[in-house]
């Protein structure tokens, strides 16, 4: 196995370069197609969310725990996953059609939804799992890069109005394209699929297995995508638009969560599998990061929310500033709740995991239909952050009982000295780029005094990341 600090290069890189690439062609979108097209857009890409959802069913976290093995380990053979995500997408896109077919909607949000649907196709053959799973992130890199850059350059050169608008799915789709075709190379020259198929009797057993994780994944995304279809379909498009670019910040926050899940789900798998003492350890230091990290950025985030939606949208996108403030919450909370999540499936809890979400995830969306239903997007940012403390809470007793570590006492230091710090610092009559910053220095101060993070974790990251 390579070197941590290699891969840890990899996955940001690729994070970095393709979400960077994502994050500033939606800029561009917003900017140039206005707040009630760039929510029709963004409404559209949540509606992809559930539809790829089905056609995957818990298939990645599969094929990334699988490949992670070695191979006389494995329960499911990588053809096997391949198989069954070809056969998924094919039915969920049939049954796009069909249901769009008979929904009414104006003809150019009809053609914008449906031309997102089909980027199902290249999803399809996206082998970023399988190169996860064997944690050749150089690769995976790559496809990303070459994705986001292909999107970007199309759509700057293609999408110069509103009247583009239908343009925007189809050069979505030669993105993905352009990643799916150079996994699938890479692929084709290592010959990943020479261990044949071994019958109907697995597929069954690999799709009920996938299905656990699947249905858990659905109610874990319901404060990812379904606020922007609710809030476009109740209240506006426009509106949608705008809690949109506020999401969209709130994405690229969490790009250091990306590369944490990306290392820790193989690894743990890896590591339980082998000694469980070391792997109960590892989690324990790891816990005290990521709380400390989340909330660091999202305490910064927070502060500095006037000036990252000006900057970055202008004065049409005032609005998102206040919503930004208030996702800023589910910073935080995700970064604990991938390890609790993640960490189930990582240590075959599936069950588990589907229990957790699943009951959390039912909550959180009762709660965000109802304050969506007010018409107000800004309560509907606080069931958002509502919902994932929510979820996140379920997923913690559920991974105590796996792993018991105190997980109590650095999320109350984080949290409290993280709101502490906000309600002081908002007070103060400084530029919010400056209270951030500021506010961030006292942190890091709070976390070192209370032991959260101290010298011996410091010792123990810079060996992992080195060695």
């Amino acid at each position: 196995m390579g070197k941590l600090k290699q891969k840890a290069f990899w996955i940001a890189t690729g994070d970095i370069i393709g979400r960077g690439f994502s994050f500033v062609t939606s800029i561009y979108l917003a900017r140039t197609l206005g707040a009630e097209y760039y929510g029709l857009i963004t409404v559209a890409i949540s509606i992809l969310g559930y539809a790829t959802w089905c056609s995957d069913l818990g298939l990645i976290n599969i094929g990334t725990r699988e490949t992670a093995k070695k191979p006389e380990k494995r329960i499911f053979r990588v053809i096997e996953i391949f198989r069954a995500k070809i056969f998924l997408g094919v039915t969920v896109l049939i049954l796009s059609f069909l249901i769009f077919a008979f929904v009414d909607l104006p003809k150019e949000n009809k053609l914008v939804i449906v031309g997102y649907l089909l980027s199902l196709v290249p999803y399809m053959f996206l082998l970023e799992w399988l190169y996860s799973g064997k944690q050749e992130f150089g690769k995976i890199t790559l496809s990303k890069g070459l994705n986001g850059l292909v999107y970007f350059l199309l759509v700057i050169f293609f999408v110069q109005s509103s009247d583009d608008v239908t343009l925007v799915p189809l050069l979505y789709i030669m993105g993905v394209s352009t990643a799916a075709l150079v996994l699938g190379t890479f692929a084709f020259r290592g010959s990943p699929f020479k261990l044949p198929s071994r019958g109907i009797q697995l597929y069954q057993d690999l799709l009920k297995t996938s299905s656990y994780l699947g249905i858990g994944q659905f109610f874990t995304q319901i404060v990812t995508l379904l606020p922007p279809i609710l809030i476009g379909f109740i209240i506006s498009l426009q509106d949608a638009g705008i809690y949109g670019a506020a999401f969209k910040i709130v994405i690229i926050a969490m790009m250091l969560d990306r590369v944490f899940v990306q290392l820790f789900l193989p690894n743990l798998s890896s590591v339980w599998s082998i000694d469980k003492h070391t792997a109960s350890k590892t989690v324990s230091t790891v816990f005290r990061f990521t709380a400390a990290g989340g909330t660091l950025i999202a305490l910064f985030t927070a502060l500095a929310s006037e000036q990252i939606i000006g900057f970055l949208y202008g004065a049409d996108y005032a609005e998102s500033a206040a919503i930004l403030k208030i996702l800023s919450v589910m910073i935080a909370v995700t970064f604990i709740n991938s390890l609790f999540s993640f960490g189930l499936i990582a240590t075959n809890r599936d069950r588990e995991y589907f229990a957790a979400t699943g009951i959390g995830g039912i909550i959180s969306g009762f709660l965000i239909v109802i304050f969506t239903a007010y018409g107000n997007i800004l309560l509907t940012a606080i069931a958002v952050s509502l919902a994932e403390i929510i979820i996140a809470a379920f997923t913690y007793f559920r991974f105590k009982k796996v792993i018991p570590n105190n997980y109590l006492r650095p999320i109350l230091i984080c949290y409290s000295s993280g709101i502490m710090l906000f309600l002081i610092l908002s007070f103060i009559p400084l530029k919010p780029i400056v209270n951030a910053f500021v506010g961030a220095i006292l942190f890091l101060m709070i976390i070192l005094k209370f032991n959260i993070v101290n010298k011996d974790h410091l010792d123990w990251a810079r060996e992992k990341i080195t060695q």
